[in-house]
C-alpha cells in the first residue's frame, strides 16, 4: 500500500480561515512556542489533553485522499476513510491486525487449499435499507479485475482463478472467474494455487464489497456524500476537498451498539508543523505518521508519553524509469544506488527511528532474510560510471527527482541531490508535485526518478515482491524480467513455505542486481495521540481499525495501557 505522503493542505493562515479555530500562530513562531512553552509545563503530554466535548474524534490524516471508492485505493490516506464507510468478509483485529469475522461468520477451506467458502451474516444493511448478499461480493470483485475499471490494485485479486486472465482481456467471461454465489449468504472462492495469506486479502480494502446501483447510477461521483451508501460502522457526512472528511455513526451497521463514537473528522494536513500545531493546541486528537518533523523527534522521545516511536514494515525507495536513458543501463542505476550513505539519511538526517538498508523487503517480516544489497561505496560507485561511459559524470545528462508535497520527501531528495554531486559528480533537479500529478506522472512512466514509498498489505514478502513483476499496475519502473517474472509465478505455486520463501529470495536477488528500484530505509512510525483517546494500537504496519476508538473522560483515573480497549 502507497504511503500517506500526500499533498493538499492549506497554508496555515488559510487553514485557520475555513475551520472553526481560533487564529493559529504562524510557522514562523511554531518551533518557539512548541518548544519553549512546553519545557516551562514540564507535562508528560505535548500539549492541551482535555477530551473534546462531544464524542467526536479528530486526526490529522496527512493529506486530501485521492479515492473513497475501494477499487481504486492504492495508499492508506484513502484506506483510513474506505475503512470506517465499508467492511469486508473479514476485517483486522485491531490489536493483531489477524483476520477475523466480518460480514462472515465463518469459512471453511477445502484440504487442498484452493477453495474458501465464506458464510455471511444474514442480518448486515447497506446504509440505505438494502441487504447486502454474496452477490454484491461477485460484482465487486469482477469490477476490480474488469479491466474497463482500471484499478490500479487489480493485481491483488490475481490470486483468484482467472483473475489475471479476465484482467488481461485474455477471457472475458466474468462467470469463468473463480468467486460465485451458490445463495444470498454463501460466497465460494477458488484460487489459481494455495494461497498463505488469502485470509488476510479477504480483510483487505480492495476486497471490500460496494453497491451496484450506486456506482451504476453515478460513475464515479458515488462516493460523494450525497450519493455514496455504504455498509461500514459510519456514515460520510461532509468531503470538503482540503479540507475536511465528516464520518457520522451508522445506524444500520449489523453491530452499531459497540461503536462508540458519533462522529469522526480527518483533516487532510500536509504541512507537518502545522498538524503539530493543531495537536498541541488541542484541535486533533491523533497525527499519523510521517506528520510529526523529524527535528522534533529526538525531542520527543525522551519527553511526551503521547509520542510513539517503532519500526513499520514499510520500504522507501527510489523507483528508476529503465525506459529512458542513461537509466536504461544497470550499471548506471548500480552506481546510483551505491553513491547513497543511507545510515546519513537516517540518523544525521530524519532521525526518526528508521532502519538503513540496501533491500527492497524491509525487516519485520518473520522468518524471511533478504539476499545482499548495494552497501554504500562511493569509489566503486564512480568506477561502475566510467564504465557506462561517465567517467567523473563527464557527459551525464541532468536528470529528474520527482516527489510529492512533504518536507520530509524534499529533505531526503536534497540530500541525495548533494550525494550525488559530491561521489560522482553529476547534477540532478528536483521536483516536487501535488499528490494526484505526482502519482499520474508515476504510473504514466514521465519521471526520471521518483520517491516512492510501500507498506505491507499483508505480512509476507510478496506484498513488496509482486510489485516488481511485469504489468503490475504499481510497477513504476517500466522494468520487466522473464527470470523474475517465472520465480514469482513458482513462488504462488509452491505449498513448502521454506521452497517458496527460498523462491522469494532469488526473486529478490535479480531486483538487487538489475536496481529498477533504489531501496533506501525501512519506515519508523512517528505519531502523537491524546492520552484520553482508547482502541489505538500500536503496530509494525501502521494499520489502524478506527470503529472501536472512543473518548475516554476518566483517562486520568485508569491504571492500564494507555492504547488500552475501551470499557
Amino acid at each position: 500500500m502507497a504511503f500517506p505522503t500526500r499533498a493538499g493542505s492549506l497554508p496555515v493562515h488559510q487553514f485557520a480561515a475555513v475551520h472553526p479555530f481560533p487564529a493559529i500562530p504562524a510557522i514562523a513562531a511554531l518551533f518557539f512556542l512548541l518548544f519553549s512553552t512546553a519545557c516551562r509545563q514540564q507535562s508528560d503530554y505535548l500539549g492541551k489533553v482535555e477530551p473534546p466535548p462531544e464524542n467526536v474524534f479528530r486526526f490529522i490524516n496527512s493529506a486530501e485522499p485521492e479515492y473513497l471508492d475501494p477499487g481504486m485505493i492504492t495508499a492508506n490516506t484513502d484506506e483510513r476513510i474506505a475503512s470506517l464507510m465499508f467492511e469486508g468478509l473479514l476485517k483486522k483485529d485491531p490489536k493483531t491486525l489477524e483476520p477475523v469475522a466480518g460480514i462472515a461468520t465463518r469459512w471453511d477451506r477445502s484440504g487442498d487449499g484452493l477453495t474458501y467458502t465464506f458464510h455471511l451474516r444474514g442480518d448486515v444493511l447497506w446504509s440505505d435499507g438494502r441487504r447486502v448478499t454474496a452477490h454484491d461480493f461477485v460484482y465487486s470483485w469482477t469490477r476490480v479485475l474488469d479491466p474497463k475499471t482500471a484499478s490500479p490494485f487489480s493485481s491483488i485479486v490475481y490470486p483468484i482463478r482467472n483473475g489475471e486472465r479476465f484482467n488481461k482481456g485474455e477471457i472475458d467471461d466474468p462467470a469463468q472467474l473463480g468467486v460465485r454465489a451458490p445463495d444470498d449468504h454463501t460466497l465460494v472462492v477458488e484460487l489459481e494455487s494455495p494461497l498463505p495469506y488469502f485470509l488476510h486479502l479477504a480483510s483487505y480494502f480492495t476486497f471490500y464489497p460496494v453497491p451496484r446501483w450506486v456506482v451504476e447510477e453515478y460513475g464515479d461521483k458515488w462516493t460523494r456524500p450525497e450519493n455514496v451508501v455504504g455498509n461500514g460502522a459510519f456514515l460520510l457526512t461532509e468531503h470538503r476537498i482540503n479540507d475536511r472528511i465528516v464520518l457520522e455513526r451508522n445506524p444500520r451497521y449489523y453491530d452499531a451498539e459497540k461503536v462508540r463514537l458519533d462522529r469522526i473528522i480527518a483533516y487532510p494536513v500536509v504541512d507537518v508543523y502545522t498538524a503539530v500545531n493543531l495537536y498541541e493546541a488541542g484541535y486533533v486528537d491523533w497525527v499519523v505518521d510521517n506528520s510529526v518533523p523529524p527535528e522534533f523527534i529526538p525531542y520527543m522521545k525522551d519527553r511526551y508519553r503521547d509520542f510513539s516511536s517503532h519500526p513499520q514494515v514499510a520500504s522507501y525507495f527510489y523507483s528508476f524509469n529503465v525506459t529512458r536513458p542513461p537509466l536504461d543501463n544497470r550499471l548506471v542505476r548500480q552506481a546510483l544506488s551505491m553513491a547513497i550513505d543511507r545510515r546519513s539519511l537516517t540518523d544525521d538526517l530524519l532521525r526518526g527511528g528508521q532502519i538503513p538498508g540496501p533491500n527492497f523487503v524491509p525487516l519485520g517480516l518473520l522468518d524471511y532474510e533478504s539476499p545482499p544489497g548495494l552497501e554504500y561505496n562511493p569509489a566503486r560507485a564512480a568506477e561502475l560510471l566510467a564504465e557506462a561511459g561517465y567517467p567523473n559524470g563527464e557527459g551525464f545528462p541532468e536528470m529528474e527527482v520527482t516527489f510529492n508535497t512533504l518536507a520530509m520527501h524534499r529533505k531526503v531528495a536534497e540530500t541525495i541531490q548533494q550525494m550525488w554531486a559530491r561521489n560522482l559528480n553529476i547534477s540532478v533537479r528536483l521536483h516536487n508535485e501535488e499528490w494526484a500529478a505526482y502519482l499520474k506522472s508515476r504510473q504514466n512512466l514521465e519521471h526520471d526518478i521518483a520517491r516512492a514509498g510501500w507498506i505491507a498489505d499483508f505480512p509476507d514478502p510478496a506484498a513488496f515482491l509482486d510489485l516488481m513483476e511485469t504489468g503490475n499496475a504499481n510497477n513504476d519502473s517500466g522494468w520487466s524480467n522473464e527470470a523474475y517474472d517465472r520465480l514469482m509465478a513458482a513462488s504462488r505455486m509452491e505449498t513448502d513455505p521454506v521452497r517458496r520463501y527460498e523462491l522469494l529470495r532469488q526473486a529478490e536477488a535479480i531486483v538487487m542486481e538489475e536496481i529498477p528500484v533504489m531501496p533506501l530505509y525501512t519506515y519508523g512510525i512517528n505519531s502523537l495521540k491524546k492520552p484520553y483517546v482508547r482502541g489505538i494500537h500500536l503496530n509494525a504496519m501502521d494499520l489502524h481499525p478506527l470503529t472501536e476508538v472512543c473518548i475516554d473522560r476518566g483517562w486520568r483515573e485508569r491504571t492500564g495501557p494507555e492504547d488500552g480497549a475501551c470499557d
